[in-house]
């Protein structure tokens, strides 16, 4: 297993399917959607890809360790440096709020939503680098938990960023082929059911299960799961999606676009497990050059697969 590859992919591949998600939003079909990226000279991302590269900033700051107020002022300080990422209303009033009241960023995500939490995709959107950076790791749960509290506090808000952060593990470990084949998709649910902690997790991968045993295509498997802002909706959604065409990236990802509401959010979680699993060499080169700051999303996968090996 080349993990600078997976590294590479993984982070590259979910920056291109943020940038490639919110294209869908003005183009419908995929004529229209590759035209547009063929004739784009920048390829640009959103707050989706803003927050993963926080994240993967501060995993290599703290070397290797989730420091949830560390963490959070990295958020914060990049959020105020590019607030027109298209930042949903949750980020934005927690940084607000810890300003005026000189709090931890958990203090207030957790008072949001009537003190239940956010139970939307947010944190998982940006979990790529640390499915990547944790995947052999026994705490995985915990450092999705860390790294989701900041904006997200209610369980099925941190249970869509670990359930995806396991799937990024499973793919891009040595066995990950064993996952891919169409035989043994199940097995690969069945693993995130096992390490979801919220029964209303487990109920939706069950019915993610179902829908590759009964072949079911995008379209009705999008109708049937949802693919939504909320994590229990957009995180099976993409997680299907994913398992129906792990071979392609570009395809994979512009059927699922295509097909998703939550275009950009659900490209980049898509985006992100299919470079995980095949490795940068198959994300198109054509899009990959044309990605916006390239080079600092390169660095930083190339900074935590150094700190990784350090680690081992």
């Amino acid at each position: 297993m080349d993990l600078e590859s997976k590294y590479l992919g993984g982070m590259i591949g979910s920056a291109l399917g943020d940038c490639i998600g919110q294209l869908a939003f003005f183009h419908y079909n995929k004529e229209s959607l590759l035209n547009e990226i063929n004739q784009s000279s920048t390829l640009t991302y959103t707050d989706d890809t803003a927050m993963s590269i926080g994240l993967a900033e501060s995993i290599h700051k703290n070397q290797g360790k989730i420091v949830s107020q560390q963490l959070g002022k990295t958020f914060h300080e990049n959020y105020l440096k590019e607030p027109d990422r298209g930042y949903a209303m949750g980020p934005p009033t927690i940084f607000s709020m810890v300003e005026r009241n000189d709090v931890s960023y958990v203090e207030i995500a957790e008072i949001l939503f009537d003190g239940e939490g956010s139970f939307g995709n947010g944190a998982a959107m940006r979990i790529t680098p640390l499915g990547l950076f944790f995947h052999d790791s026994t705490t995985l749960y915990k450092e999705a938990r860390l790294s989701s509290m900041v904006t997200h506090t209610h369980p099925l808000g941190i249970d869509g960023a670990a359930v995806l952060a396991k799937a990024i593990s499973l793919v891009t470990t040595e066995d990950s082929q064993y996952y891919c084949v169409r035989e043994k998709r199940s097995s690969f649910i069945d693993s995130l059911q096992n390490f979801a902690k919220t029964e209303e997790f487990r109920l939706q991968l069950n019915k993610v299960k179902d829908l590759i045993l009964q072949k079911e295509d995008l379209e009705q498997s999008e109708h049937i799961l949802g693919s939504n802002i909320t994590a229990q909706d957009s995180v099976p959604f993409a997680i299907f999606a994913f398992l129906e065409n792990p071979h392609n990236f570009g395809e994979c990802l512009l059927q699922t676009v295509l097909v998703a509401e939550d275009k950009d959010t659900i490209g980049a979680m898509v985006g992100g497990l299919l470079g995980s699993y095949l490795g940068i060499e198959k994300i198109p080169v054509k899009w990959k050059a044309k990605l916006e700051n390239l080079l600092i999303i390169e660095t930083l996968a190339k900074n935590l697969t150094e700190l990784k090996f350090t680690k081992q």
